[in-house]
């Protein structure tokens, strides 16, 4: 049998990873969506095209928020699935990476899509969150492969 306690204070860890990334997640897609119309993009379609890029600038601001939105879902689940797993050996330090991996979130995508420089470079200014996932994920392996062993 497999037990799993919980410490006490995974308020914390469950509040960043089943609160604080779908609330971003949220914000992403509401950005999205206020773009959509001054680009001109109806739906069912993705993205604006090259030539409507070129016509309308927002068009251009649009492609970036739907692409910082898509990058979000690409990994944000695995990001709370992690979030979760570490915190159950590293409460408080699960939760504060966690946490760090949101706010380079909301800074990639506020650069992504606010900045104004060309080709989304601006999302270079979050772009950082790529190590708060990775230690994350270092944490979540570290913390299980240590109670496997141990048995």
């Amino acid at each position: 049998m497999v037990q799993i306690t919980i410490p006490e204070n995974y308020g914390a860890v469950i509040g960043v990873a089943l609160g604080v990334i779908p609330v971003l997640g949220f914000i992403h897609g509401f950005v999205t969506t206020g773009l959509r119309k001054p680009a001109k993009v109806p739906y069912p379609h993705s993205y604006a095209t090259v030539e409507q890029c070129k016509e309308n600038a927002k068009a251009e601001q649009f492609n970036c928020a739907q692409r910082a939105h898509s990058n979000f879902l690409e990994n944000a689940p695995q990001t709370m699935l992690f979030t979760l797993v570490a915190g159950l050996k590293y409460p408080q330090l699960a939760a504060g990476i966690g946490a760090v991996w949101a706010v380079l979130r909301a800074l990639y995508m506020y650069g992504y899509v606010y900045s104004g420089k060309p080709q989304g470079k601006g999302r270079m200014l979050g772009g950082f969150f790529w190590f708060a996932q990775a230690a994350l994920w270092g944490l979540s392996v570290f913390g299980v492969g240590r109670n496997l062993i141990s048995y």
